[in-house]
């Protein structure tokens, strides 16, 4: 969503976008962010708690005051009263236990660059921007 947002900005459109990957959101730089530490997919809360999303809503749209700059601000809700949510996702030990299983953690490293699947994606992608001819570079027109 960070990489649509800096090319809705550069198009004239301010964005704010709500994230639960921090450290995806600073690598892309996305230019106006509010971070919740929650779990994935519930970056505005709980089902059935429409208080909880208002107000994070809320939160993340005031950010669209600040024109310049990137911003990433903490938001200040709590998932929960202590953070044992967070055992089932990153338990104890890192990656390679969980539910005494043994878990390979086969995830790719992070880079500050854009990754591809194949040399193919990245002369496609090349390709499509030249002269910004995709429909992103150039600002979708509804």
């Amino acid at each position: 969503m960070g990489l649509i947002a800096h090319q809705l900005e550069n198009a004239g459109i301010p964005t704010v976008s709500v994230s639960s990957a921090r450290d995806i959101t600073q690598a892309v730089g996305t230019p106006r962010a509010s971070f919740l530490d929650f779990p994935l997919g519930h970056t505005t809360g709980k089902a059935g708690d429409p208080v909880l999303s208002y107000e994070i809503i809320f939160q993340a749209v005031s950010l669209i005051e600040r024109i310049t700059g990137t911003v990433l601000e903490d938001l200040p809700q709590r998932w929960s009263e202590s953070d044992s949510w967070k055992d089932d996702v990153f338990p104890e030990g890192g990656s390679g236990r969980i539910d005494n299983d043994e878990v390979v953690d086969d995830r790719l490293d992070r880079w500050d660059q854009p990754q591809y699947q194949s040399r193919s994606d990245l002369d496609a992608s090349l390709k499509a921007h030249i002269g910004q001819d995709c429909k992103v570079c150039k600002g979708i027109d509804y």
